[in-house]
């Protein structure tokens, strides 16, 4: 009951909540254009916006992209160095938007109609929320440094030990799906932790951080259902999009339908974050309560 209560509380929040939800989707959208118009332009330039662009675009082609980064291996550089930096920017944002979107969040009952909050939330939160997100990255890193070790070391001799590759395979298998479990537990607690933030307004973030393994912890079973049934239901809904952008690659149908689809995929990621936020926003009121 605790779990529905949870997930109804985030998906009423995300409903409530329209004016943020195409806030972050303008946001993204423009993030994305920034990114996306210098490399066509770049590409436009050197393929002359011949029928090779739209090939390229529209609908990939390898061969022909192979051959373009063999006569042109500067895009190379540039893709590979425009992606850390997008990268790089796009972690930024996430971590400067979520401390609005949690702001905006714990006030809705007091501020519904006014997205004041949001931005200010956004600069308030975001130094603290970045040192947060670099404890977790560490912690991250070393789970799977961790399970690599482990991996490694169940594998030691290769194939001069082991009968055949099929047990390898079995034990990488093993190790990725504990590795899976643990890091999928790490970010349910890292966003457990932003909550904590947002809602004590501490300047140190230490109590919050191992306030938050604390927390998740002791409602393991509340805490860990909805976030596993919301991963589930993402991935569900992603599995049914790549389905539907297969179909229309395959059928052919105008470049502006898988635009169109996308965006509403977009839509639904943000919606749910929203969710997801909401959720646990529900959860910790219901665990301090009790």
């Amino acid at each position: 009951m605790k779990i529905i209560n949870a997930l109804k509380y985030g998906f009423r929040l995300a409903s409530l909540n329209l004016k943020l939800w195409s806030l972050l989707y303008l946001i993204n959208l423009l993030f994305a254009g920034l990114v996306v118009v210098p490399l066509l332009y770049y590409l436009g330039g050197k393929l002359a916006m011949t029928k090779a662009t739209d090939r390229l675009i529209g609908g990939f082609d390898f061969t022909l992209f192979n051959d373009f980064l063999n006569q042109y291996p500067e895009f190379l550089r540039l893709l590979s160095t425009q992606t850390m930096v997008v990268g790089i920017l796009f972690i930024l944002l996430y971590v400067f938007l979520t401390g609005g979107i949690l702001t905006r969040l714990k006030n809705m009952e007091t501020d519904l109609h006014r997205l004041g909050n949001f931005w200010t939330g956004c600069g308030k939160y975001f130094w603290r929320l970045l040192r947060l997100s670099f404890y977790f990255m560490l912690i991250h890193l070393s789970v799977a440094g961790l399970f690599f070790a482990i991996f490694s070391w169940s594998v030691a001799g290769g194939l001069d030990y082991f009968t055949s590759e099929a047990a390898i395979f079995f034990r990488a298998k093993v190790c990725f799906f504990l590795y899976g479990f643990f890091a999928l537990f790490f970010f349910m607690v890292h966003d457990y932790a932003k909550v904590l933030v947002i809602t004590n307004n501490r300047r140190l973030i230490f109590r919050d951080f191992w306030g938050a393994f604390r927390f998740v912890i002791k409602n393991i079973g509340t805490t860990f259902g909805v976030y596993l049934l919301l991963f589930g239901l993402f991935v569900l809904v992603s599995f049914f999009y790549g389905l539907l952008d297969g179909f229309i690659h395959q059928m052919g149908i105008p470049s502006l339908v898988l635009f169109l689809t996308g965006q509403v995929f977009v839509l639904a990621q943000i919606g749910f974050k929203l969710v997801n936020f909401g959720s646990m926003v529900k959860v910790m009121k219901n665990g301090v309560n009790e």
